[in-house]
């Protein structure tokens, strides 16, 4: 087969409800298989699309990490302290693995009342971010959550890496 040349790759990035996610960084790292490794980073237009075109070397393995860590207040309201609050005592439970992964705000891998403390000093302004978290998190949509009531169980691929992509 062909070992020389370039292959393109495009993908999307996507919100729970399938809007396309925009100005998101996507980072592609790898090795090229005939010569040195390899770092690219591309980022996704208006409708949450990224493309690298005739970029990665064929026959390469590669990792793809995308990364969004702007405007953490984007979608955060009081309101949602009250559903976090509601699901931590088991009143209401939170309704998709992706909410209750928003809603560990310091990325500890459970949702407590700590959770809430540090979305209202985000929500008051003392942060201008979350110390231990980014504003984005990402899991590949072909992803199956183990348990979905708690996505927690099993480690998140937050990338997703190709092994000896062909033309």
């Amino acid at each position: 087969g062909n070992c020389s040349g370039n292959a393109t790759i495009a993908g999307a990035l996507q919100t729970e409800m399938q809007n396309g996610l925009e100005e998101a960084n996507v980072e592609v790292t790898g090795q090229n298989p005939l010569g040195p490794t390899f770092n690219q980073l591309g980022m996704t237009d208006k409708t949450g699309l990224f493309k690298f075109n005739n970029a990665i070397p064929i026959q390469s393995n590669y990792t793809m990490t995308p990364i969004k860590d702007d405007n953490p207040l984007n979608g955060v309201t009081t309101y949602d302290l009250v559903l976090i609050s509601k699901h931590i005592l088991g009143l209401e439970t939170l309704s998709s693995p992706y909410k209750m992964i928003a809603a560990d705000a310091n990325r500890s891998g459970s949702i407590t009342t700590f959770d809430i403390v540090e979305l209202r000093k985000l929500i008051l302004g003392i942060y201008t971010e979350l110390p231990n978290n980014t504003s984005w998190r990402f899991v590949d949509k072909q992803f199956s959550f183990s348990d979905p009531t708690n996505p927690f169980k099993t480690p998140l691929p937050e990338n997703k890496t190709v092994a000896q992509i062909l033309s």
